[in-house]
């Protein structure tokens, strides 16, 4: 089997080899996940290398069997893909290792890594028909993840994450197909192949096809106001599983904007770039006031993301090399520190289950550990100097401030202001502040060794990042070479 085959085969191949594990007992099936989830972070780990060695320049390509209409099987790796297949490895076993006490059946360790399996093949894929099926592949396992394994109201969640993600999926879909339509009609050609779509007269269809795949990548970052599902699905969904929903499955949505949209329409993408730009401020602001506003923990993080992905967004409008770079890098970073945020609020409910802001207090004198994590992954996340959130925001605003009016970069400072203004807050009120009537610190055990091993992972990663991000860098950037206008 070829080596970019195997990324995906990989973890589905294990997903089904739980479901058969699980016969033997549940714990079968979990020792079945842990191992295929580490040989799918070697296999990614191995496919990095020669990547590395050139760069970040390389481009590895796969080509098959062609089917009517043009449909081919064919996949292609370069520094972006190969990076969020190694995120997507990663945060792929430490789910499995995360969830490693629960009592849960086969089928939710097959799902992540189905899950897994589907996203891969998406960063993988040049044929935009193989993208869709691997994109909407990756809606069942999430689905059934939030809805058989969430929380009390994981039902009405998982339906609407289903409905909006399906529904933007469709737009995309009906965007793609006049895309190869119209192609077929310039050339008399049936062709999905990305590079082969490249210069497709649309005509005064062009704009249209432009929105229809802004609304379907858009509904996934998400963009405001197609952002109404997220806050549900991450509340309702296990810890696991919101890691999964903002670590791969947020990314997704922007690496389809920076894979599909701008290299097909990059005309149409200069144009539109100040609207791109106005929805990342928006993003940015009011994802952070929202969080203000939250007495859930959890619900909080879900809101956070959003603001987080908008600096994502202004690396990416902004056409230029550096904030390109840092969009790319923004997204590893936001899987890094947002799954730890998740992890930890998982962690915390698992021991009270209650995760409000109101429920705790002095958690840092019973729980040392819970709070030194809690600590430095909530200043990740806001951009603090020599951690990785730092680097990845600033090379965005740096980005926009070259290529936009100042409002927007003005607009991305005060997100960064407002990050700070709910998250330390929060943190004060759960770890610091007097525990009040009722409070649930009493039951709040500290952090156990395993669940250290993963955090310490995490923070490693982030401080690698903040304190050494040129290698980051200069990895992913050949791969957006292209894109800058």
């Amino acid at each position: 089997m070829s080596p970019l085959t195997t990324l995906w085969v990989l973890p589905l191949a294990g997903a089904g080899a739980c479901l058969l594990a699980g016969r033997l007992g549940r714990g079968a099936a979990r020792l079945c996940a842990l191992a295929a989830a580490a040989s799918f972070l070697a296999a990614a780990l191995l496919a990095l290398l020669p990547c590395l060695a050139a760069g970040g320049a390389a481009v590895f390509a796969e080509g098959g069997r062609t089917w009517a209409f043009g449909i081919s099987y064919r996949l292609a790796a370069d520094g972006l893909s190969l990076s969020l297949i190694a995120l997507t490895a990663f945060l792929t076993l430490v789910c499995v290792a995360a969830s490693w006490t629960l009592d849960v059946s086969a089928g939710y360790w097959a799902c992540f890594l189905a899950l897994a399996s589907a996203a891969t093949g998406v960063f993988l894929a040049r044929d935009l028909f193989l993208f869709y099926v691997f994109w909407e592949a990756t809606l069942v396992p999430m689905f059934f993840l939030i809805g058989l394994w969430g929380s009390e109201n994981r039902r009405r969640a998982a339906v609407k994450f289903f409905l909006f993600t399906f529904a933007g999926s469709l737009l995309m879909l009906l965007a793609l197909l006049a895309l190869v339509t119209a192609r077929h009609a310039a050339s008399g050609e049936w062709t999905w192949d990305l590079e082969s779509l490249k210069g497709t007269p649309l005509g005064p269809a062009a704009p249209w096809v432009f929105l229809g795949l802004l609304l379907g990548f858009g509904v996934k970052i998400p963009i405001v106001p197609l952002h109404s599902w997220l806050a549900d699905a991450h509340t309702e969904a296990p810890a696991a599983g919101s890691v999964m929903l903002a670590g791969v499955m947020l990314k997704m949505g922007l690496y389809g904007l920076l894979r599909v949209s701008f290299p097909l329409m990059p005309g149409l993408t200069a144009a539109w770039a100040p609207t791109l730009a106005a929805l990342a401020a928006v993003n940015a602001i009011y994802g952070a006031l929202c969080a203000m506003a939250q007495a859930d923990l959890k619900r909080l993080i879900a809101y956070s993301s959003i603001a987080h992905m908008g600096f994502c967004l202004f690396g990416a409008a902004s056409g230029t090399s550096q904030g390109l770079a840092g969009s790319a890098l923004q997204m590893i970073n936001h899987g890094l520190t947002t799954g730890a945020l998740f992890l930890l609020v998982g962690f915390l409910y698992q021991r009270a289950h209650r995760r409000g802001l109101s429920d705790f207090g002095e958690l840092a004198v019973r729980a040392p550990w819970l709070s030194f994590f809690f600590g430095f992954a909530t200043l990740a996340s806001i951009g603090l100097p020599g951690l990785n959130g730092f680097v990845g925001e600033f090379l965005c605003l740096a980005g926009i401030a070259r290529s936009a009016p100042p409002v927007f970069a003005a607009a991305g400072v005060l997100g960064v202001t407002l990050s700070a203004a709910y998250a330390l807050p929060a943190y004060q009120a759960v770890f610091w502040a007097p525990a009040g009537p009722g409070s649930a610190s009493a039951f709040v055990a500290d952090l156990d060794a395993r669940e250290k091993a993963i955090l310490w992972l995490l923070c490693g990663l982030m401080l690698w990042i903040g304190l050494a991000p040129a290698g980051w860098v200069a990895f992913l950037e050949p791969s957006l070479r292209g894109l800058v206008r």
